[in-house]
């Protein structure tokens, strides 16, 4: 007979511990998804962001107007970036 110390009866016992915990969320995922699908009614969209303020880059020689959620100034500045790449 094989001799194991006590710490691989440990390892063994919470990896498979966590495997079983693992097994399981996914299995709780699952089954809301069936009981989402099989109760078909819509429903309204949650944690949607809403951002209050816009902002807009209009063309002086076509007269295009583009407005952009104003989420952030560092957001803003990637906008603009991008833009004044496009038409230089």
């Amino acid at each position: 007979m094989r001799k194991c110390s006590q710490s691989y009866f440990k390892q063994k016992r919470s990896k498979r511990d966590q495997e079983n915990a693992l097994r399981r969320s996914r299995l709780g995922v699952l089954a809301r998804e069936r009981k989402r699908l099989a109760n078909p009614i819509e429903r309204e969209l949650r944690l949607v962001r809403y951002y209050p303020l816009q902002f807009g880059v209009r063309d002086k020689h076509t007269g295009d107007i583009a407005w952009v959620d104003f989420k952030s100034v560092r957001d803003a500045a990637r906008w603009l970036a991008v833009v004044q790449r496009f038409y230089r």
